[in-house]
């Protein structure tokens, strides 16, 4: 399975409760790409997703990179769901990084 680095700005503190639940999750530094991926998985079969998203758009101090590995298959889903909330928010920028963020803040939630 093909496997897709990427990379997202996160605020630290969000880097922090991530680093936490990962360990607490029991994934190990090693299932930190795991743990987002199936975070970015759970998130997008929310049927409104796309008004968690528009609730990370509004974050700032996004001064800590979060790189990880993804399969292609999410990065397809991930495609989709950014035309999903460009059609709801026309004028949101960086819409796939929100998703991200948004996918990791509902996922430490639940």
């Amino acid at each position: 399975m093909k496997k897709i680095v990427t990379s997202v700005k996160v605020p630290n503190d969000l880097d922090q409760q991530l680093s936490e639940a990962v360990i607490k999750d029991g994934y190990g530094m090693r299932g930190k790409s795991r743990w987002i991926t199936e975070a970015i998985m759970a998130f997008l079969e929310l049927d409104d997703f796309t008004q968690y998203v528009d609730i990370a758009s509004e974050q700032s101090h996004l001064n800590k990179t979060l790189s990880f590995r993804m399969p292609t298959e999410l990065a397809v889903r991930l495609d989709a769901a950014v035309i999903q909330v460009r059609k709801q928010y026309p004028l949101m920028e960086a819409a796939r990084s929100n998703i991200v963020r948004a996918s990791l803040f509902q996922h430490l939630l639940r």
